[in-house]
């Protein structure tokens, strides 16, 4: 237990550092720290002398867009990138979707004259923009981070985000194909085929994940998730009806996901990206668990292979809102004790909307197609199956500290759909929450 939650506390020490440290002066809404961002810095004055400093542009932009306009500040200022000048943000020129991300997305950069921009965009490109017209370019945010569906949108070079949280998952609803069937019913279908030894009630997973993102480049990122589970199945024997618990625990396999976004507009509002997806082994697979006659994929640990995928996904800003779209495939390989999970073809979709900077909500829907389980030659019919997935989701922002933000995130998704090959049984609910932290490392 102390070993599983180590990370949990882990957090939350950083966390009472972050509450009782004297801290760097932070940008405003990110917390990035404004002495490694001088060049793009921005300080906004309220009309009662109230200062706040940001990283950048982008998140001047969003601070006084939340207030109203220009006319909320009794001075809003940014420096010049070339000779880092202060100088009054409605008089300057900007140049946005050049190949530099300084600081935060979309990549806004000042200049105190038309000059300084032109020779800027001959060496990295992107657009010239007034005050106003970038004021019309922002959103509350420069990104979302889907649950169930991959983000088209790259984190910038040297973006960090580590997140440590909870899962549960419930499976209770015994189905032949589409249908809900009874016990009865069950062993009446099943009758005229090899008699099920165990009739299936719940399946129970839960316990803890963890996650990585960082920007490799500001077109490349790597996904790393892990996690460590407690599985349960509950099943009743066909013979005398008495309940039957098996339980399986440890980590899940490694799941790697690497993005390459391959085209952007300049604004920062529509993207494509390609993703490869590999998994490692580092989950345990159990042959006790995938004889005939037991047949418990869903308590393996790991596939004990090596598996490839990959997939195209889109992402695009309209306004206060985000559409992220995703279809991917992931070939399961047979692994060394002959033993081969089917292939996972899926699409979906996940609408975002960001009222503000500190808070998202969303809804995401997700249909996976999954081939039936062979073991040693032989297809496992009650393995495998298509499912349509509607899922709630959340962050808020609640804390800027460390050079960074901490979120809070959480799901909850239940199927609209399922149906499985031959039996099985149907996907309750699926819940996650998650403490994440976001830092970007000097550019």
């Amino acid at each position: 237990m102390v070993k599983r939650y180590g990370a949990v506390m882990v957090m939350a020490v950083l966390l009472a550092s972050a509450a009782q440290a004297e801290e760097r002066e932070g940008c405003r809404l990110c917390g990035m720290y404004i002495d490694q961002y001088q060049q793009t810095s921005a300080v906004v004055t309220g009309k009662g002398g109230e200062v706040d400093k940001t990283c950048g542009v982008a998140d001047m932009l969003r601070l006084v867009s939340d207030a109203g306009g220009e006319g909320a500040f009794s001075s809003v200022t940014v420096h010049d990138w070339v000779s880092g000048k202060e100088t009054a943000a409605a008089d300057a020129t900007y140049v946005i979707g050049s190949d530099l991300v300084p600081d935060m997305i979309p990549n806004i950069i000042a200049f105190a004259d038309q000059d300084g921009a032109n020779k800027f965009m001959a060496d990295h490109g992107g657009q010239t923009i007034s005050f106003s017209q970038a004021l019309q370019a922002i959103s509350p945010m420069g990104m979302t981070m889907p649950n169930r569906v991959n983000s088209a949108v790259p984190p910038p070079k040297g973006a960090l985000s580590g997140g440590v949280g909870y899962m549960s998952m419930v499976m209770d609803n015994l189905k032949m194909g589409s249908d809900d069937v009874s016990k009865s019913q069950f062993l009446s279908a099943t009758a005229s085929k090899v008699p099920a030894p165990m009739v299936p009630k719940k399946m129970e997973a839960s316990g803890m994940m963890v996650m990585a993102n960082y920007g490799i480049t500001d077109k490349v990122s790597l996904t790393a998730k892990l996690a460590d589970l407690d599985k349960t199945m509950t099943s009743e024997m066909r013979m005398d009806s008495t309940e039957r618990v098996t339980e399986n625990s440890g980590i899940t396999d490694l799941d790697l996901k690497l993005r390459y976004n391959l085209w952007r507009d300049d604004y920062y509002s529509k993207f494509v990206t390609l993703m490869a997806n590999v998994t490692l082994p580092t989950g345990d697979f159990d042959t006790d668990f995938a004889n005939s006659t037991r047949n418990m994929p869903g308590l393996q640990m790991g596939t004990g292979s090596i598996n490839f995928g990959g997939g195209i996904l889109g992402s695009m800003r309209f306004g206060d809102f985000w559409l992220h779209g995703e279809l991917s495939h992931l070939v399961n390989r047979e692994n060394g004790d002959d033993y081969d999970f089917g292939d996972v073809t899926k699409i979906g979709a996940a609408l975002h909307y960001t009222p503000n900077y500190d808070v998202m909500l969303g809804l995401e829907l997700d249909a996976t197609d999954t081939d039936k389980n062979e073991f040693k030659g032989v297809t496992m019919d009650n393995s495998g199956g298509r499912a349509v997935t509607l899922t709630a989701v959340a962050s808020w922002r609640f804390l800027s500290a460390l050079g960074g933000n901490f979120n809070l995130n959480g799901s909850y998704g239940a199927p609209l759909y399922q149906d499985v090959n031959w039996y099985g049984l149907e996907t309750d609910y699926a819940a996650t929450v998650m403490l994440n932290f976001t830092h970007r490392f000097n550019y």
